[in-house]
């Protein structure tokens, strides 16, 4: 049931949100959605993924994430960087992965770069979809990007996904680019 009018805030994570976290990013590369019951060949997944989290040098970091709360409870969360650090984040997650998973995620496209901020992984449980918290968390990062001097703000979307496409686009992004990453193609998005 979707409550109305949520009264919603916003904070850093900490290490305690590393959980929600690994279901952000998993429900951000449609691995599951963040309100799924996990299916059992998934759970090593997301326990090392978990650990990802709790890093901080890591592209999936709670350093690196804001969440969104109602009632006191994580209802969301964006994953957003500077992207000068990418590279150097990507290497040591992706081995990482690599390492406890034998998933080999070099192959894909570099996402983000120097002079960017960058915005890689969001999700809202399904009770608090369509009051928009996922707006108003991003708007929060663009503002950040922004005041922090970046001079512009990067996100993909899946082309799967037109209507995303549009939601972002309604939102002022434009069309950079394509790239494939996680085994699809990928619109990129310029703020």
């Amino acid at each position: 049931m979707q409550p109305v009018n949520p009264i919603v805030q916003f904070r850093d994570a900490t290490l305690d949100d590393a959980p929600f976290i690994a279901r952000v990013v998993l429900a951000g590369i449609d691995m599951l959605d963040i309100d799924a019951v996990l299916p059992d060949e998934q759970r090593a997944i997301l326990e090392h993924l978990i650990e990802i989290c709790r890093m901080d040098d890591t592209l999936y970091s709670y350093c690196n994430t804001r969440v969104a709360e109602a009632d006191g409870i994580p209802v969301g969360a964006l994953v957003a960087y500077d992207g000068a650090r990418y590279a150097k984040m990507r290497e040591k997650t992706f081995g990482l992965v690599k390492q406890t998973s034998g998933m080999d995620l070099s192959c894909n496209a570099m996402e983000t770069g120097p002079g960017e901020f960058y915005l890689d992984s969001m999700a809202i449980l399904s009770d608090y979809r369509g009051v928009g918290i996922g707006k108003m968390l991003m708007r929060d990062r663009v503002d950040f990007a922004l005041n922090n001097g970046f001079q512009k703000v990067t996100l993909l979307v899946d082309k799967d996904k037109p209507r995303l496409q549009q939601y972002y686009e309604s939102e002022g992004f434009a069309f950079g680019g394509e790239l494939f990453v996680f085994g699809s193609w990928y619109n990129k998005l310029v703020k």
